[in-house]
């Protein structure tokens, strides 16, 4: 690891996409859900993805069908047609990253994911714009091995993670499969940290990693007993659905 990170992202369990709930109203990565996650004193992750028009929008998926009920994708709108949709049958609006952190106002921590699965530079360059102004702890994580070379070249200052798993739903090359799944460009991507799925540990090259002063997050982690396993192969983890 080449700086010190930040203790917060060790210390406190973070609430993913917010802290959401479907019984409360509340939707995964809406104001009210970092609304919550502020109130309750827990660092908040959220998913950015690019518009059509260049704006960094707090949204996971790249369709709009599951969360909208809309049709086409998030880099096929502008903005504030976005920002027209509603979020899973609520009154909470599709939010800017700007939006998120007006309301969140550095009351704690954000651990921003990079959404990119092609070139690199418009989602991350529309996320460091709107990062520009805030006084708040955030950092920034992506599978995307290059999105981690953008900030260290853009934004060195800016804590950085490199997120993994065994992509068990995606439909990549088998043999870049691996090559991610076992972290192998993390010596390019050189982050401060690693997210991996907690399905998938212990896994050798997150040990080894580990070992070697690299942290890990555990994601996602949505039970007690999943939480109380995980801990002896990370140093935090990311949950929904329960309190930690």
């Amino acid at each position: 690891m080449h700086r010190p990170l930040p203790k917060w992202i060790v210390q406190r369990p973070i609430a993913h996409r917010g802290l959401h709930s479907a019984a409360a109203g509340i939707p995964e990565n809406s104001i009210a859900a970092f609304e919550a996650a502020a109130a309750a004193g827990y660092p908040a992750e959220l998913d950015v993805r690019v518009t059509r028009d260049g704006f960094a929008v707090v949204f996971h998926d790249a369709a709009l069908g599951r969360l909208t009920g809309g049709s086409g994708e998030v880099a096929t709108v502008d903005s504030n047609q976005l920002q027209r949709l509603r979020l899973m049958g609520t009154d909470e609006p599709v939010p800017l990253l700007v939006d998120v952190l007006e309301a969140v106002a550095g009351r704690v921590p954000l651990l921003i994911e990079i959404k990119n699965e092609g070139a690199v530079g418009g989602v991350e360059s529309a996320t460091l714009d709107a990062l520009a102004a805030y006084d708040g702890a955030a950092a920034v994580q992506s599978f995307h091995p290059q999105t981690l070379v953008w900030f260290a070249r853009h934004a060195p200052e800016r804590p950085r993670g490199l997120l993994s798993g065994d992509f068990r739903e995606s439909e990549m090359d088998g043999e870049e499969r691996e090559r991610l799944r076992n972290l192998e460009y993390a010596g390019v991507a050189d982050p401060d940290f690693i997210g991996y799925d907690v399905r998938c540990l212990p896994h050798n090259a997150v040990g080894r990693l580990r070992g070697a002063g690299t942290p890990v997050l555990g994601w996602t982690v949505r039970s007690a007993a999943q939480a109380h396993a995980a801990r002896r192969h990370c140093d935090n983890i990311i949950f929904e659905g329960f309190a930690p």
